[in-house]
């Protein structure tokens, strides 16, 4: 059943008054720095609830720390012990391993492979079958490219590609 248009966000505040408090981020992310995180803030800040949306085919482990405004979707794996932030996206078929931990506003795009421990900061995009060994920490608003390996800690903000992922921008 379609959902009918509701208006741009200037209708927030009337939309809160007339419908149930809560609400879903719909929005993507494709860069480092996106909408997601003011969005939910906006929306909270109005009164709404923003859960966390676990797609149907999604496995997220018991004991998984979730974010307001996550989304897990189909075909993706979060196991135990894992953190995931506010507004965060773990794509189809991505897989994060135990005890990661990543930050708000992070994208785990499709097919991409977050090995155990693995940390990621605020702000990034792990691109489409990246793949991050064990342990490695990602500072906050990297983009990592699709098909990357990451084998060490990345500490400076950037574009990183290639195996192993190496700063391009």
């Amino acid at each position: 059943m379609p959902t009918p248009y509701l208006g741009t966000d200037d209708a927030f505040e009337q939309l809160r008054e007339s419908l149930p408090s809560c609400a879903a981020l719909g929005i993507g992310k494709i860069g480092v720095q996106t909408p997601r995180l003011d969005l939910l803030d906006r929306l909270q800040s109005l009164g709404f609830r923003v859960p966390v949306v676990l797609a149907p085919g999604a496995i997220c482990h018991e004991g998984v720390q979730t974010g307001d405004g996550t989304v897990v979707l189909d075909g993706a794996v979060v196991v135990i012990g894992s953190r995931l932030g506010r507004a965060c996206i773990v794509n189809t078929n991505a897989t994060v391993d135990h005890d990661c931990v990543l930050g708000d506003d992070v994208h785990i795009a499709p097919g991409a492979t977050l090995s155990g421990g693995v940390e990621v900061g605020d702000h990034c995009m792990i691109g489409t079958g990246a793949n991050l060994i064990q342990m490695v920490r990602i500072c906050a608003d990297c983009m990592i490219g699709a098909g990357a390996t990451v084998v060490s800690d990345i500490s400076m903000p950037g574009i990183y590609v290639g195996t192993p992922a190496r700063r391009i921008a």
